[in-house]
């Protein structure tokens, strides 16, 4: 989220009335002081604690929040719910209407003992409570990184109890392929996210990480829309893991519909 990305925000929202120039004057600062102490109790932590960089993302992340779209916790940092909160909101602005993302499949079925998407709630269970209650931590066989924030250390991950075990085995043998050096390099490293309580991005139905079934990883050159060659995830070092996660079987969107190359799911299409 950059400056003009905020003063836009801030601006529809009725907040500020300045230039959208980038430029975190006076008038800027006085609109992010009064939408965090505004909504102070909806954020993490006491926003004034915050770094000033914490706190544009996190005056965005508000606006975005009340603007019915959902940036994930309102914590200061932009990681790939934010993003795709912002898709969405820019979406709208521009063109009046709600984004609808394609999901047309452009690789071959895979071969799955999960159900697909559309029997996740008999499978899982209706997202909520159901699926809550099914939720499990699962021990990673090596350190993350979490994606928005590098010094944070991800050692677990929150995931349905039927896909647990695969998820588990799939790491393992990635690590075992690749090793924990090599990981980094390529930021296979990097948690991006599993379990979330909401909405599809470009959709109305719920997403797979509402169900606990799906783990997202290095968003920022893998992200919702990003299609090959761009994507980083559809160069030749990862085939083999998505080999790995297809032979657990998990599905790589990237490798499925094209796009959205951080994700992996226990669902098919």
């Amino acid at each position: 989220m950059t400056p003009s990305d905020l003063q836009r925000l801030l601006a529809a929202a009725g907040h500020y009335t300045g230039a959208i120039d980038g430029d975190i004057g006076l008038k800027s600062l006085a609109a992010i002081e009064a939408m965090l102490s505004t909504h102070a109790a909806e954020c993490v932590s006491n926003p004034s604690a915050w770094s000033a960089r914490r706190r544009i993302i996190g005056a965005g992340q508000l606006v975005l929040s009340h603007a019915g779209h959902a940036p994930g916790a309102i914590d200061g940092y932009a990681g790939n719910q934010t993003a795709g909160a912002l898709l969405e909101w820019n979406h709208r602005q521009t063109y009046g209407r709600d984004l609808v993302l394609d999901a047309t499949p452009t690789g071959p079925a895979i071969d799955t003992d999960f159900p697909k998407q559309s029997g996740c709630g008999a499978y899982y269970g209706k997202p909520g409570p159901a699926v809550e209650r099914q939720l499990v931590m699962v021990d990673l066989p090596f350190t993350m990184r979490l994606d928005w924030n590098l010094p944070r250390q991800v050692t677990r991950v929150q995931l349905h109890a039927r896909c647990a075990d695969s998820a588990r085995s799939a790491m393992q043998e990635i690590l075992r392929k690749y090793g924990a050096e090599e990981l980094r390099r390529l930021g296979l490293d990097r948690h991006a996210g599993t379990y979330n309580h909401r909405r599809m991005r470009g959709g109305t139905a719920w997403s797979m990480h509402a169900y606990g079934c799906a783990w997202d990883f290095f968003a920022g050159p893998n992200g919702l829309t990003t299609r090959c060659p761009q994507a980083l995830f559809c160069g030749r070092e990862y085939r083999k893991f998505f080999d790995i996660w297809e032979a657990h079987g998990w599905l790589s969107l990237g490798r499925a519909i094209g796009r959205d190359w951080m994700h992996v799911q226990a669902a098919s299409l």
